[in-house]
């Protein structure tokens, strides 16, 4: 049971453990998906600013004043460029890097639009009178690094409040379908205690799992909930071998602890038969032992005279106790005969209502206080058996129900389809959990240390395969206050 118990726990702590990994890697699917979501944004929110001409002096090799000079001039011409104030104004709504510069409204409505021009090749925009290159997206500002011309740079990297969920979800999808993760979840983007957007709501208020991401790409005071369903199909799925190899010892364990149970029992249980079973052949045999030595000590003691009528009663009473004696044991002797093939049956017809009459006679002069009935059909047909052991057989169900019966018996006889002779009685007596084992040789239903009813416990063994012999059954129904034996003879 110890065994049991720590292997059960292993295979909770087991499954806890994938569980805790597997929701760990979600998470980080979740952390993976962000970066490159934010990995993206960066290739097209980013805007370069550079002197659209170049200087006619050495600017390297010039003194600080000059270059402050330059770079204050290079900063009061942004500030006067209302085309690069519009630009960044209508930048906000543009999330792809195909996005035209001319879409945003803002830059329709300039008063000087003549003194814009375009490069869609280079993804730049130009303010020809404050000389101005306006670059848009991450390659741009890594191309301008390569041009020594240019004197003076600034780049501005735009930082988002909302999320686009849509982008969102195909990136998580993606990195969980190569994790080999299948599972329904929703999102909830948090700005402070306010909910500023979500994805599958309201259908991730009744998942279970919950996971905050990691990620430092968030602008600062917003973080992103993950919630999702319970994961125990994909737990299963990942440790399936060990599960299964430990529920497999599992069963082993359990099925050997169970055949040990059962065989324990079943010695009990022998060990119990065994020692009724000597107590009753104790108390059998003692019976015709001890008369048959009172006799001969009658006969030592008590006549003197030796007187012929008293030799010849003690004699009478011996023989009458050896002739019971040598009954017991060739009954006994026979029962190791019943499996084997050694009892041949002498099979004859015969006309069964002279040999249940006979009964009915024989047991209602030994109990008459009972009440025996025997029901017979109008017609009557010979049946093909052994009749010594036909009539033992019924002979041992009767006795059965003198001793442990009601006291009102009924023997019918049946033979509408097939021959059944059934020996009912109302003392149902016996239990239905012993409704099987009263078959079993030597199996008495147990009572203790009492031996007011004496026997082996042989006879319904004997009964039963002596009708198997003969190729019928035996059946037996109980209920309160009745009990009924039916042999099917063929």
């Amino acid at each position: 049971m110890v065994t049991i118990g720590v292997q059960i726990y292993r295979n909770i702590s087991q499954f806890k453990l994938i569980e805790t990994q597997l929701t760990k890697d979600i998470q980080v699917s979740l952390d993976n998906a962000l970066e490159a979501y934010f990995a993206d944004l960066a290739k097209t929110d980013m805007i370069t600013l550079t002197e659209s001409q170049p200087r006619k002096f050495d600017l390297i090799n010039a003194d600080s004043t000059t270059k402050d000079s330059v770079k204050q001039n290079f900063f009061q011409s942004i500030a006067k460029s209302k085309i690069v104030m519009k630009t960044l104004g209508g930048l906000k709504a543009i999330d792809s890097p195909e996005a035209s510069w001319s879409t945003s409204d803002s830059l329709n409505q300039i008063d000087f639009f003549s003194e814009l021009s375009f490069d869609s090749a280079n993804d730049m925009m130009v303010d020809e009178k404050h000389r101005i290159n306006i670059f848009r997206g991450l390659e741009s500002a890594d191309s301008i690094h390569r041009l020594k011309a240019l004197t003076n740079t600034i780049i501005i990297s735009i930082t988002r409040d909302s999320l686009d969920f849509e982008k969102i979800n195909e990136l998580f999808r993606a990195d969980l379908d190569r994790k080999g993760i299948n599972i329904n979840y929703g999102l909830l983007q948090y700005e402070k205690d306010t909910i500023a957007g979500s994805f599958n709501y309201p259908a991730l208020l009744d998942m279970p799992f919950k996971a905050v991401t990691k990620s430092t790409f968030l602008p600062r005071g917003q973080f992103l909930e993950l919630y999702f369903e319970n994961t125990a199909l994909n737990v299963l799925k990942r440790g399936l071998f060990e599960i299964l190899t430990s529920l497999l010892f599992l069963g082993i364990i359990s099925y050997a602890f169970y055949y040990l149970y059962q065989t324990i029992k079943n010695q009990k249980e022998v060990a119990e038969i065994k020692q009724d079973l000597i107590s009753n052949i104790t108390h059998e045999f003692k019976t015709p032992i001890a008369t048959t030595l009172s006799a001969i000590e009658g006969i030592e003691q008590f006549n003197p005279k030796n007187d012929p009528e008293k030799n010849k009663r003690y004699l009478g009473i011996s023989k009458m106790q050896l002739h019971k004696l040598n009954l017991m044991v060739e009954k006994l002797l026979e029962t190791a005969t019943l499996d084997s093939e050694q009892l041949m049956l002498r099979m004859e017809e015969i006309d069964p209502e002279p040999i249940l009459r006979s009964l009915l006679q024989k047991y209602q002069t030994l109990a008459p206080e009972k009440e025996i009935e025997l029901q017979l059909p109008s017609q009557i047909k010979p049946i093909l058996v052994d009749t010594f052991h036909f009539e033992n057989a019924l002979s041992n169900l009767l006795d059965n129900a003198i001793k442990y019966g009601g006291d009102h018996i009924q023997i019918n006889l049946d033979q509408s389809n097939q021959t059944k002779i059934k020996i009912w009685d109302n003392g149902g007596k016996i239990a239905s959990g012993q409704k099987e084992r009263i078959f079993e040789q030597f199996y008495r239903i147990p009572q203790g240390n009492v031996h007011d009813v004496k026997g082996f416990g042989i006879g319904l063994y004997y009964v039963k395969k002596i009708i198997e012999k003969h190729g019928g059954a035996i059946e037996l129904h109980t209920a309160p206050k009745s009990t009924s034996f039916t042999t099917i003879w063929p």
